[in-house]
């Protein structure tokens, strides 16, 4: 392991995992988002409306902390606060 090259001012930061059955475990999961921590969403076992609901509070709310979002999986959500920009690879 000694090619690991260590970047100053750098930190590592915690993902926070959710499976929210609720909207108000989906607003717990937001304070997460709001203290600067990344936030990985699970919702394929809600209801579509349930689903619906809580992934367009948690994009609202990482809209409003100038964040960004993706669906990374079938009902799976990144949802990250802007200090950690979400890379897209290109498809060819």
């Amino acid at each position: 392991m000694n090619n690991l090259v260590i970047f100053p001012g750098q930190s590592s930061s915690e993902i926070y995992l959710s499976n929210p059955s609720s909207f108000r475990e989906a607003k717990e999961a937001a304070h997460c988002l709001k203290n600067g921590q990344l936030l990985l969403v699970n919702l394929e076992n809600l209801s579509p409306k349930s689903a619906q609901r809580i992934s367009n509070y948690l994009a609202g709310c990482t809209n409003s902390l100038c964040g960004e979002y993706t669906e990374v999986g079938n009902g799976v959500y990144l949802f990250a606060p802007q200090t950690f920009p979400i890379v897209k690879q290109s498809k060819y």
